[in-house]
C-alpha cells in the first residue's frame, strides 16, 4: 500500500485560480469543473479536486497528467479514475475556511 496526502491553501489557490481562468481546463475535466461549479463558491471544492489529485500523484510515485486522473463523486465519495479507469484505493477529501485537503491510500501500485 503506498499513500499521499495533500494541503491547499484557499486564498492562494482562488489567486491563481483569478489570475490565469485557462488553468481550470488544464488541471481538471469537464466532469470535475461542472461538479464544482455547482456550489455558490466552487473554489473550495476545485482546491480539495486539486489537493485529491496531488495525493493520487504522491501515491503513484509519478504524474501522468492532471486531466489523467479524474476524481468522480458516486454514491456521495470521491472515487479516483486513472485513464478512464477506477484506482483500487480509499480517497477522502475535506476543506474549510482556509484550506482543503486530501488523503488517498492506494491499495495496488499500478
Amino acid at each position: 500500500m503506498k499513500i499521499g496526502i495533500d494541503i491547499v491553501d484557499l486564498d492562494r489557490f482562488r489567486e491563481k485560480m483569478l489570475k490565469n481562468p485557462r488553468l481550470q481546463g488544464r488541471i481538471f475535466t469537464g466532469r470535475e469543473i461542472n461538479y464544482c461549479h455547482n456550489f455558490s463558491d466552487p473554489v473550495p471544492h476545485l482546491a480539495g479536486t486539486f489537493a485529491a489529485k496531488e495525493a493520487v500523484i504522491k501515491a503513484l510515485g509519478r504524474n501522468p497528467g492532471w486531466r489523467s486522473i479524474e476524481i468522480r463523486r458516486e454514491g456521495g465519495r470521491p472515487v479516483v479514475y486513472l485513464e478512464g479507469k477506477p484506482l483500487a484505493g480509499s480517497l477522502s477529501i475535506s476543506h474549510s475556511r482556509s484550506s482543503a485537503v486530501a488523503v488517498f491510500l492506494l491499495r495496488e501500485v499500478v
